[in-house]
């Protein structure tokens, strides 16, 4: 995608002032050292600048984004991004070399140094813990059950702490509120963090944004232009990231595509791939339960005088019908489905299991 600058003739006092600046440049690369004036955190500038190409310009306006104030909507390829602006717009809509004229105390920095800068890693806490709630519960756990060695079959509880690690077994969690956990000596070296910095530790990504039905699949070109020429700067980054030149991208990518759109394209764009909004199934899912046997535990079943595991998920990858979505009844006994009730009490199916004669 071409892209218009203006003409830049500089002057020879200029000239001087950006070698003094790209000298600069040239010692952070080479890991020679930083001007004395700038604020020497690795060698990194406090005040920065970039200019935005084909190649970085996603990253960038990701950055740009979630940094600039709400009302400026016009960050686009060619224009310069800084840590700063006195407008709030934090950046420069010419080229880099006319951004440094203007303001002199920015630094240009590489697509590399923007990384650094903008996503310091190395502040994450390795020792961490955080409390678990209603809202992030499946989130947590999930990343437990992948790492954990030990006490797979508990549940990480609400009011329980996860931990990046146990002292004493490889559980990762406390018995016990964050609260609680901050005064133990054992984890005193610990540190709380929030649930976005979990996810950035972990690659952890909200239970929201989990599909297992991601699948790849290509659009026509003209299509893809279309959709281009139409969308707005937000949606113009989301299609460079999420779409291939060739039309190449994913039914999660339109489906994300969808939800930027307004009502009109919503419209459009679910008509154009109806394969990739498929209707909400009717059926539960029963399949991240399929580990465990039975549903009621063993000391119920002995408390009503029944056998373990006499009700349990069926599994049966022959029927997809029943397969994960349905309830097995152990053989042990007859059953019978009945409806109770009365028509001003109500009605409900009950299920009475009996003993087989001997």
């Amino acid at each position: 995608m071409a892209r218009c600058r203006h003409d830049v003739h500089l002057s020879n006092q200029l000239r001087a002032r950006l070698k003094v600046y790209y000298n600069i440049l040239f010692k952070l690369n080479s890991g020679m050292g930083a001007d004395p004036n700038t604020n020497n955190m690795n060698t990194l500038p406090t005040d920065w600048c970039i200019e935005a190409t084909e190649e970085n310009f996603v990253e960038l306006y990701h950055w740009w984004r979630a940094n600039a104030a709400k009302h400026f909507k016009c960050f686009t390829i060619g224009h310069t991004l800084m840590s700063s602006h006195p407008d709030g717009s934090c950046y420069f809509s010419t080229c880099i070399e006319d951004c440094i004229e203007q303001f002199p105390n920015h630094q240009p920095i590489t697509i590399e140094q923007f990384r650094q800068i903008t996503n310091p890693t190395s502040a994450l806490p390795t020792k961490w813990y955080i409390g678990v709630t209603k809202e992030n519960q499946e989130e947590l756990d999930r990343w437990r059950q992948q790492v954990a060695t030990s006490n797979l079959s508990n549940t990480l509880a609400v009011g329980y702490t996860l931990l990046s690690s146990h002292h004493h077994d490889g559980s990762h969690y406390f018995c016990a509120n964050a609260r609680q956990v901050k005064k133990l000596d054992s984890y005193a070296d610990y540190q709380e963090i929030t649930l976005e910095q979990f996810r950035q530790i972990t690659n952890s990504t909200p239970a929201s944004t989990q599909n297992p039905m991601k699948k790849s699949i290509q659009i026509s070109r003209d299509l893809l232009n279309e959709y281009y020429e139409a969308s707005t700067s937000e949606q113009k980054a989301y299609l460079t990231e999420h779409f291939k030149l060739d039309g190449t991208t994913t039914d999660e990518a339109i489906r994300g595509l969808h939800d930027l759109a307004c009502a009109l394209w919503k419209k459009k764009i679910k008509k154009n791939h109806p394969d990739c909004f498929p209707e909400d199934s009717k059926h539960f899912d029963f399949s991240k339960r399929e580990t465990v046997r039975g549903i009621v535990s063993d000391e119920v079943a002995d408390s009503l005088g029944m056998k373990h595991n006499f009700i349990q998920i069926r599994n049966n990858n022959e029927n997809p019908e029943t397969h994960h979505r349905s309830f097995y009844l152990t053989s042990e006994y007859d059953w019978k489905l009945v409806q109770d009730g009365t028509e001003t009490r109500g009605t409900a199916w009950a299920l009475i299991p009996t003993k087989k004669k001997s």
